[in-house]
C-alpha cells in the first residue's frame, strides 16, 4: 500500500465518522476521537465576528470536574493552561472553563481538530488526582441532574417506575418528591449498547406515567445513533447530555411543572 492509498483512507475513515447537527445559531460537531470512557468529543461552532468560533462549551472541565479534579488548584489550573498552550495555536485558549479557537471560516476545520486535541489533552488531568474507577455515565447522570434541580427537588437513585401491568422496574433517576407527579430519567451509556436503547424504550413504553414526566440521557457517543434515538423519541424526549445546555433546559422546563 503506497501513501496516497493511506491518506485516503485515513481521510475517508475520518470523512464517515463526523456528525454535524444544527443547534441554535451555530451546529455541533461530534469528532471522531473520544475520551477516556468512549465519549465522543463533541463542538460547538458559531460565527464570530466576521468568522467562526469553536469552543467544547465548557464540557471538557465539567467532565473534569465530574471526576473531583479541582481546576481552582494552582497546579491544575496551571496545567490545564499548558496542555492548550502546548498546541503553538495563538487563536486557542482555555479561559473559564472553556476550550475555544477562533478564526477565518476557511480555517473551521483546523481550529475543530485544534480544540478537540486540546480536550483530550484536558481530560488526561483526571489522571494526576489519584487514582480511582471511572466514573459510570449514569452516576454522571445523577450528578447533573442534582445540579440542575438544586434545592428546588429531591433527586432520587435507582428509582421504581410502575408498569402498565402492575409490575415495577427502575429507571437511573426520579426527580421530584412525589413519586405521581416526579419526572423518570432513564441514561443510556456508550457501553450499554443496543441494550440501552430496547430497555429505555421498554420501559416507557410500558408505563402510564405521561410522556411530560419521561426524559432519556444519551451520552455523548450514543448521540451518533440517530435512527435509535428517533425510534426513542417515538415514546420519550431524548436530551443528549454533552449538547450543552440540552439536559438543563428540558429538564427545567419539567421541573417548572411539578406540582
Amino acid at each position: 500500500m503506497d501513501a496516497s492509498k493511506i491518506k485516503s483512507s485515513v481521510l475517508s475513515s475520518v470523512n464517515d465518522d463526523i456528525q454535524i447537527t444544527e443547534y441554535g445559531h451555530g451546529h455541533l460537531v461530534t469528532m471522531p476521537v473520544g475520551f477516556y470512557d468512549d465519549d465522543l468529543v463533541t463542538l460547538f461552532v458559531e460565527p464570530y465576528e466576521r468568522g467562526v468560533r469553536v469552543s467544547d462549551q465548557g464540557t471538557t472541565a465539567m467532565r473534569l470536574h465530574m471526576a473531583n479534579v479541582d481546576l481552582d488548584s494552582p497546579k491544575i489550573a496551571d496545567s490545564w493552561r499548558r496542555s492548550v498552550a502546548a498546541l503553538g495555536n495563538r487563536s486557542t485558549a482555555a479561559d473559564d472553563g472553556v476550550i475555544a479557537a477562533w478564526g477565518s471560516n476557511e480555517d473551521v476545520g483546523g481550529l475543530l481538530i485544534a480544540v478537540a486535541e486540546a480536550a483530550i489533552r484536558a481530560d488526561q488531568l483526571r489522571w494526576a488526582v489519584q487514582e480511582r474507577q471511572p466514573v459510570r455515565f449514569k452516576d454522571k447522570v445523577v450528578s447533573r441532574l442534582s445540579q440542575i434541580a438544586g434545592d428546588k427537588q429531591v433527586v432520587t437513585p435507582n428509582a421504581p417506575i410502575h408498569q402498565k401491568s402492575g409490575r415495577t422496574r427502575r429507571v437511573t433517576a426520579a426527580v421530584g418528591s412525589d413519586p405521581a407527579s416526579a419526572v423518570y430519567v432513564q441514561a443510556i451509556s456508550a457501553n450499554s449498547g443496543d441494550y440501552g436503547f430496547e430497555h429505555c424504550y421498554y420501559i416507557f413504553s410500558h408505563t402510564n406515567v405521561v410522556r411530560e414526566r419521561r426524559l432519556a440521557v444519551a451520552s455523548g457517543a450514543m448521540a451518533q445513533r440517530t435512527q435509535l434515538i428517533a425510534e426513542l423519541r417515538e415514546v420519550v424526549d431524548v436530551a443528549l447530555f454533552d449538547n450543552g445546555d440540552d439536559l438543563e433546559r428540558q429538564l427545567s422546563s419539567r421541573i417548572a411543572s411539578l406540582r
